[in-house]
C-alpha cells in the first residue's frame, strides 16, 4: 500500500498492509472454491479453538468442532484440525470456521436423506443421543426416538449401543445431521 506523506515530500509503502490485502483476497478465494484446509491449533478457550489462516486469526466454535475439547489438554496445541470457511467479514477482520463441517464434506460416506444406517451411541443428553455415523456425530433428538413419550434415556441406551436409524435432516453448511428411529419404515 503506497501514501504520500505531503511533510517528507515522499511515498511511504506498507508491505504489511500490502501483505493483508493479499492474505483476505487469498481467503476469499477459498471461500468461493468451497475448500477444506488444515490448521494448526493455535490457542483454546472455553468457547472454541484460535488458528490462523494466511495470518489472519481464526475461531473454531466449540458447536463447530468435532474432536472433545478438555482446556486442560496441552496437547491439543499444535494440533491439526481440518476447516471449511463458515463466516469471512474483512471489515471486522473475523474468520469464523466449522471442524463438522469440513468432517461431513470429506466423509468417505456421502450421505443422503432418507439413508438407513446404523451408529454408535457416543453421548447422552437429556434432550436426545449423539451418535457417531462413519465418523460424524448426528443428533437423534428425544422427540424422533419413538412414538411414546421416553423420560430417561439412560434407561434404554447406553454407550457404544448400535442402533438402527434413519437421516430425516442434513446441514452440510452447519455440518449437522438430524437422525429418526420413528421414521425407520
Amino acid at each position: 500500500m503506497i501514501k504520500y506523506n505531503t511533510h517528507l515530500n515522499q511515498y511511504i509503502l506498507s508491505i504489511k498492509r500490502l501483505e493483508y490485502i493479499r492474505s483476505w483476497k487469498r481467503i476469499n478465494q477459498i471461500q468461493s472454491e468451497d475448500i477444506i484446509f488444515n490448521l494448526q491449533i493455535k490457542h483454546f478457550n472455553k468457547g472454541g479453538l484460535i488458528t490462523y489462516l494466511e495470518g489472519i486469526q481464526g475461531f473454531i466454535p466449540k458447536s463447530h468442532i468435532a474432536i472433545s475439547i478438555n482446556t486442560k489438554n496441552i496437547y491439543l496445541k499444535k494440533r491439526n484440525i481440518s476447516c471449511k470457511l463458515l463466516v469471512i467479514n474483512e471489515k471486522k477482520n473475523q474468520l469464523i470456521l466449522s471442524n463438522k463441517s469440513a468432517l461431513l464434506k470429506i466423509s468417505k460416506h456421502k450421505f443422503r436423506i432418507g439413508e438407513l444406517l446404523y451408529g454408535k451411541v457416543v453421548q447422552i443428553k437429556s434432550y436426545g443421543l449423539f451418535i457417531d455415523i462413519y465418523g460424524v456425530i448426528a443428533l437423534l433428538h428425544i422427540s424422533e426416538v419413538g412414538f411414546k413419550y421416553i423420560s430417561n434415556l439412560s434407561e434404554i441406551f447406553y454407550s457404544n449401543q448400535l442402533v438402527k436409524i434413519k437421516i430425516i435432516h442434513m446441514d452440510i453448511y452447519q455440518g449437522r445431521i438430524s437422525l429418526s428411529k420413528r421414521k425407520l419404515i
